[in-house]
């Protein structure tokens, strides 16, 4: 398994804010996250940035995995970004919760989607808890041989 060269923790963060400022660039983006390790000021070294992006209309994956190319390339830094037009309600939460809004087109825009996200996310909590425990017996019943 190949290893990630470690980056010092406020280079990383410094990495974020240039991409943020390099994403606000394009007037599609709505809002800029960092999360993970990088979003975490008591972090020393980090593996890489992870950057979440919501945009109107939502970046193509094709124009996704260019950008993390570029913003790589310019900020100096291994870049992650994912989309949050799309991603999974689990890590969009870990990104409203864990991470850390870089760049906003504006307030509302923020206060709705962390809103619209939390309410997702905890309607979602007793499909997913059911979902890990049927998960746990299924593991279970596997251990016993049945």
């Amino acid at each position: 398994m190949e290893r990630r060269a470690s980056v010092p923790g406020d280079a990383a963060r410094r990495a974020a804010s240039r991409a943020a400022e390099l994403l606000a660039a394009d007037r599609r983006v709505r809002l800029v996250y960092v999360f993970g390790s990088a979003a975490d000021p008591a972090r020393s070294a980090v593996g890489d940035v992870d950057l979440a992006v919501l945009a109107d209309p939502p970046l193509s994956l094709d124009e996704l995995g260019r950008r993390q190319a570029d913003l790589a390339e310019a900020t100096g830094a291994p870049i992650d970004l994912v989309s949050l037009n799309d991603a999974p309600i689990v890590l969009a939460h870990e990104v409203v919760e864990g991470g850390r809004c870089l760049f906003a087109r504006d307030d509302d825009i923020e206060t709705e989607f962390v809103t619209r996200t939390r309410t997702r996310f905890w309607d979602f909590t007793p499909y997913r808890e059911t979902q890990w425990r049927l998960a746990g017996e299924r593991q279970a019943e596997r251990s016993r041989g049945s």
